[in-house]
C-alpha cells in the first residue's frame, strides 16, 4: 500500500488535501450511520412501545436530551421531533455523499489524465526497444486499466477502508456502552478474520498479476484481429482468427472463473463466520434483553450495528484484496514510466539547422548484439542541403535501415553520422526527427478526414497549404471525386481508401511538414505507373531547393536525381549520376532498361 502512495505521489500529492476533505465527508457519513440507530432506539423505547401499551424504557441513547421536555405520553410530539432529526441526518448524509463523490472524482480524474498522458509521452519518446519489451496489449492495458485502478485506489479503496475501520471502532464503543458482553464474539471473530486474510491476500497478489497478463494478451489479439481485418478477409482466414480469439477469450474466462471460485470460497468463509457471529451475538443480546439489561430499542440498534460491523469486516478484507490489484497495476505502470531510455541519454540538446548537411561515414549496423550479420556495411554518403539522392536495391538490401538511421529511428554500431559536421549524438533526438518529412511504404492513417491526415504535423495549416501538397501527391484525383472532398472522413488506419490512395495521402503529409529533408521510403509501391509518374514529375518541381532522399524500385524515377546509389547486402555497390550509372552498365542500368522496355510495351 505504501508503495502505491509513494509511486503515485507526484500525480496525486497535490490533491491529498482535497482527498483528506473527502475522507472527512466519508467519516461524517459514517457518523450519521452511527447516529441513526440511536434515534430509532428512542422511537422504539419512548414512542412505539408505550403507544402500544408497554411501559416506556430509558436506555443509553445519546439523544435522550432531545425529548427531555416532552410529557411521557406526548407520543406525537416526540415522534415528530425524532422524525425531523432523522430526516435532517439523512439530508446531511446525502449532501456529504454528493460533495464527496463529485469532489473526489473531479480532481482524481485530472490526475489520472496526466498519468495517462505521461505514459503516452513515454511510449512516444522511447526508442524502438520499448516495443520489443511491451506488446500493444500491454500498453493498452497500462493506459486504459492500470491508471484507472490507481485512481480508484485514491478515491474509493483507501477512503472506504478508513470509513469501515472508523465505523467499526465507534460502533464498538457504542456497543460497549450498552454492555461489554456484546463485543466478546466480534473481537474473537476479528482475530479469526485476520488469520484467514493473510492467506487470502498472499494468494490474490499472484492471481491479479496473472489475470493482468491474460487481459493484456486478449487486448493484443483483439487489436490484431481488428487492424488485420483486410488481410484476414483477403486470405479467407476468418475461422482461424476467430478460433485464436476464442482461445484467448476462453483463457481469460477460465482464469477469471477460477479466480472467482477462489474468491467466493473465501467470501463463503467470511460470510459463514459473519452468520456465526450474528447468531452468537444475538443469543447474548437476547439473554441481556430478557434479563432487563437491554431495552427493546437498544436491542434494535444493536442488531443494526452488528449487521453493519459484520459487513464492514468483510468490506475491509475485500478492499485489502483490491489493494493487491492496485499494487500490480502500480508495478506495471511505473515499471514503464521509470524505465530509462539508455539510448536517449546518449543524445544532446542541439537543434538542427534550417539547411542541414548530412554526412554518413563508414556506417555499420548489426542485426543484433551477436554482430554476426550486418544490415549496413561500411556505408558512406554525403547529402549537402538541396541534394537529391535516390536509393535502389532488392528487398532487404538495407535501404530502409539506412533511412531509419539517418533519422535517428535506429541506432548505428560503427562509423559516424554527422549533421553540419557535428556528431548526430550532440543533437536532440526529437530535433533530428523534426528535420525530416517521412513517408513510408507501410502507411498509417488516423480515423479523421483526409485533410486532417495531411495536416497532421501542423493542424493549423491553411486549406491552401493542404491542397497544394495534395496536388503534388496527386491526392486531388480521388479526393475531389468524393462528396466531402478533402473533408471526407476515413476509418481507422485509412479504412475506406485503397493502398495507393493511402500512399498519396502519406506523401502529401510528409510534404506539408515542410522539413528541410524529405525521405520517401518506397512509398509509391501501390501506385499505378501513370500516377507514380505524375507524382515524380511534381516532386522534381517541388524539391528545387530542399533535400530529397528517396528509396524506390522504379529506376526511371531517379533519372533526374543528383546521385543514385544501388545497394546490395547492406553495401553500396554502385553510385553516380544517371549518366554515370548507365555508363557503368551495372545492376541499375540493367533494371532501368528492363523497366523501360516494359513501359514501352505497356504503352503500345
Amino acid at each position: 500500500m505504501i508503495q502505491v502512495f509513494k509511486k503515485a505521489y507526484p500525480y496525486y500529492g497535490k490533491i491529498y488535501g482535497i482527498l483528506f476533505i473527502c475522507v472527512l465527508f466519508g467519516l461524517v457519513q459514517g457518523g450519521v450511520a452511527l447516529l441513526e440507530p440511536q434515534i430509532i432506539t428512542l422511537m422504539v423505547d419512548r414512542v412505539i412501545n408505550p403507544a402500544l401499551g408497554k411501559e416506556a424504557e430509558y436506555g443509553s441513547s445519546i439523544f435522550n436530551f432531545v425529548i427531555e421536555g416532552y410529557a411521557p405520553d406526548d407520543y406525537w410530539g416526540m415522534l415528530m421531533v425524532l422524525s425531523a432529526l432523522f430526516i435532517g441526518f439523512m439530508a446531511f448524509y446525502f449532501v456529504t455523499f454528493y460533495a464527496r463523490w463529485n469532489l473526489g472524482h473531479y480532481f482524481t480524474i485530472k490526475c489520472d489524465n496526466k498519468m495517462r498522458l505521461d505514459v503516452m509521452r513515454k511510449v512516444n519518446s522511447y526508442g524502438p526497444r520499448l516495443l520489443k519489451e511491451y506488446s500493444s496489449g500491454d500498453l493498452i492495458t497500462i493506459v486504459n486499466s492500470d491508471s484507472q485502478k490507481i485512481r480508484l485506489f485514491h478515491v474509493c479503496t483507501i477512503p472506504f477502508m478508513i470509513d469501515s475501520i472508523v465505523y467499526i471502532i465507534l460502533a464498538a464503543v457504542i456497543l460497549l456502552r450498552i454492555s461489554p458482553w456484546l463485543m466478546i464474539v466480534p473481537l474473537l471473530t476479528l482475530g479469526f478474520f485476520a488469520l484467514i486474510t493473510r492467506g487470502f491476500l498472499k494468494l490474490f497478489d499472484t492471481l491479479y498479476d496473472k489475470i493482468w497478463q491474460k487481459n493484456s494478451e486478449l487486448n493484443t489479439e483483439t487489436q490484431e484481429s481488428i487492424y488485420g481485418i483486410r488481410t484476414i478477409k483477403a486470405y479467407g482466414r476468418e475461422d482461424m482468427r476467430r478460433k485464436r480469439f476464442n482461445e484467448r477469450s476462453e483463457d481469460v474466462r477460465d482464469f477469471a472463473t477460477m479466480f472467482g471460485v477462489k474468491r467466493i470460497k473465501y467470501f463463503l468463509a467470511f460470510d459463514t463466520t459473519d452468520q456465526f457471529v450474528m447468531l452468537i451475538s444475538m443469543a447474548v443480546s437476547i439473554y441481556l434483553a430478557t434479563h432487563f439489561e437491554m431495552t427493546s430499542g437498544e436491542y434494535t440498534s444493536f442488531l443494526a450495528y452488528l449487521l453493519s460491523m459484520c459487513g464492514y469486516f468483510v468490506d475491509i478484507i475485500f478492499l485489502a484484496s483490491d489493494v493487491q490489484d492496485h499494487k500490480v497495476s502500480t508495478r506495471r505502470l511505473f515499471g514503464l514510466l521509470d524505465k530509462e531510455d539508455e539510448v536517449l541519454k546518449t543524445y544532446g540538446t542541439d537543434k538542427v539547422s534550417e539547411k542541414p548537411h548530412i554526412s554518413i561515414k563508414n556506417l555499420t549496423v548489426y542485426e543484433d548484439e551477436t554482430k554476426e550479420k550486418k544490415l549496413l556495411d561500411n556505408v558512406s554518403l554525403e547529402i549537402p542541403y538541396g541534394k537529391k539522392v535516390g536509393i535502389m536495391g532488392k528487398t532487404g538490401c538495407g535501404k530502409s535501415v539506412l533511412l531509419k538511421v539517418m533519422q535517428a529511428f535506429m541506432e548505428y554500431d560503427e562509423g559516424e553520422l554527422l549533421i553540419d559536421g557535428k556528431n548526430s549524438k550532440e543533437y536532440d533526438r526529437g530535433e533530428i526527427a523534426r528535420a525530416y518529412g517521412y513517408a513510408m511504404q507501410d502507411v498509417f492513417l488516423f480515423s479523421n478526414s483526409i485533410e486532417a491526415n495531411i495536416a497532421y504535423y501542423n493542424p493549423d495549416a491553411s486549406d491552401e497549404e493542404v491542397r497544394k501538397c495534395g496536388k503534388v501527391a496527386v491526392v486531388d484525383e480521388f479526393a475531389n471525386t468524393l462528396p466531402d472532398g478533402y473533408k471526407t472522413l476515413i476509418g481507422e488506419k485509412g479504412f475506406g481508401l485503397s493502398g495507393g490512395q493511402k500512399q498519396r495521402v502519406a506523401i502529401a503529409r510528409a510534404l506539408l511538414k515542410n522539413a528541410p529533408i524529405t525521405v520517401l521510403d518506397d512509398c509509391t509501391s501501390a501506385l499505378d505507373m501513370d500516377t507514380e509518374s505524375k507524382i515524380f514529375a511534381n516532386l522534381s518541381e517541388y524539391f528545387e531547393e530542399k533535400s530529397l532522399v528517396m528509396a524506390t524500385h522504379r529506376a526511371v524515377a531517379l533519372k533526374n536525381f543528383d546521385e543514385i546509389i544501388f545497394m546490395e547486402n547492406g553495401q553500396i555497390i554502385e553510385r553516380g549520376t544517371f549518366d554515370e550509372m548507365m555508363a557503368l552498365n551495372g545492376r541499375y542500368a540493367e533494371i532501368y532498361k528492363t523497366q523501360m522496355d516494359k513501359e514501352v510495351y505497356a504503352s503500345e
